[in-house]
């Protein structure tokens, strides 16, 4: 423990410790006017023996707003006033102010730290959780036909939407019933989705899924193999960005890029690589641990909140899946998500900075260059499927 260590400390906290801005100002400037040497020595009594006149000028105060601040933390049990009867205080009598209290209850001030912290990452965690399930409701709320609105169990489920409260109100909720709330977001989510299922002629626009990665349309695909030399690095074996790229393999003099010029299809069958139980036997043991954690089904939707599960430990920042889910959309989001933490452990290329991964794979995706077929494909082969 230093004197810094003890100021910051105080500097974080203070507001826990019911202590306003100017009480934690004056308290942290008292103590950064004691020896450094009192705090770290064991036996020794952190002390200050300035007057109250002189600290008074330099905090620009009163002496009599100074000598409140000073009855307050004794009160709380801060410090202890041990001065003359006219209040004289001189270091050759060890008289002054000893925060000898706080010292001895610093262990109990790291843990309330420790602890305002995770909550705080809590909250953060749950507020971009609520984020993910509010988008999920509006795209489902989207591919509501006009008729459906006047289904009674529609018009219920959109009744309980609209009682959400705003996003920027989140964290006046407290770590409690943000946590019933986001819980209780997951099945308004789940039942207004068995609901769209349920109702004929429910969806004005096909539903995102999977296939979303995969190039298709109506024509028929040829079959149309590679006249040129491939490049063992290539699809197989993808890790970060720079590996993620688009279209085939092979040269430009390749029938396959002709093909592909002309048709635009990828070959159908690799559809099955992209469904939700295909992925799960893809991802990481972790991704794995943290979805079952969830849910013991494996769908689209637990797919996403696993992979937003992932973020804090993968070290990727929020503002990063808020981007992916905007250029790529949550599918696409979960996709890169799960494709980087699983190749963490790439024996050529390992991911060593998911975040700033997930970052380059935006970069290429609105460059055109992403190409998670070969992503997928590549983890595949290098799983053994």
């Amino acid at each position: 423990m230093t004197r810094r260590d003890v100021i910051a400390v105080i500097s974080e906290i203070g507001p826990d410790l019911n202590l306003s801005g100017a009480a934690i100002f004056v308290l942290t400037k008292l103590i950064g006017s004691t020896s450094e040497k009192d705090w770290i020595e064991p036996g020794a009594d952190p002390t200050f023996y300035g007057t109250q006149e002189t600290m008074a000028e330099r905090l620009q105060m009163t002496a009599r707003q100074l000598r409140s601040h000073e009855r307050n933390f004794e009160r709380k049990n801060i410090l202890k006033r041990d001065t003359k009867a006219n209040g004289a205080r001189e270091a050759g009598t060890g008289r002054g102010l000893l925060f000898t209290p706080l010292k001895a209850c610093f262990a109990d001030l790291l843990a309330l730290r420790d602890q305002k912290r995770a909550v705080t990452k809590r909250i953060k965690e749950l507020k971009s959780l609520r984020s993910v399930r509010l988008r999920r409701m509006k795209e489902a709320i989207a591919r509501l036909a006009p008729e459906a609105l006047e289904d009674e169990a529609v018009a219920s489920v959109l009744a309980r939407f609209d009682a959400w409260p705003r996003s920027d109100r989140l964290h006046s909720l407290g770590l409690d019933r943000l946590e019933v709330h986001v819980e209780a977001t997951a099945k308004l989510c789940m039942e207004l989705e068995e609901i769209i299922e349920n109702l004929p002629n429910s969806s004005c626009e096909p539903a995102e899924t999977f296939r979303s990665f995969i190039q298709e349309d109506n024509q028929q695909n040829p079959s149309v193999s590679c006249n040129a030399s491939v490049d063992e690095r290539s699809a197989g074996k993808p890790a970060h960005t720079g590996f993620l790229r688009s279209g085939p393999s092979g040269p430009d003099i390749c029938r396959e890029n002709k093909c592909e010029a002309d048709s635009g299809v990828i070959n159908p069958k690799l559809e099955a690589l992209f469904e939700p139980e295909q992925l799960f036997k893809l991802a990481s043991p972790d991704f794995q641990m943290t979805l079952q954690a969830r849910s013991n089904q494996i769908t689209k939707e637990t797919m996403i909140d696993a992979a937003h599960d992932m973020l804090s430990p993968l070290g990727i920042n929020y503002s990063a899946w808020r981007s992916a889910c905007g250029e790529l959309g949550r599918l696409g989001a979960t996709l890169c998500v799960l494709v980087l933490d699983a190749n963490r452990d790439h024996p050529q290329t390992p991911v060593r900075n998911p975040g700033g991964a997930l970052r380059g794979m935006i970069r290429a995706h609105k460059r055109g260059n992403l190409n998670l077929i070969g992503s997928v494909i590549g983890l595949q082969r290098r799983r053994g499927y």
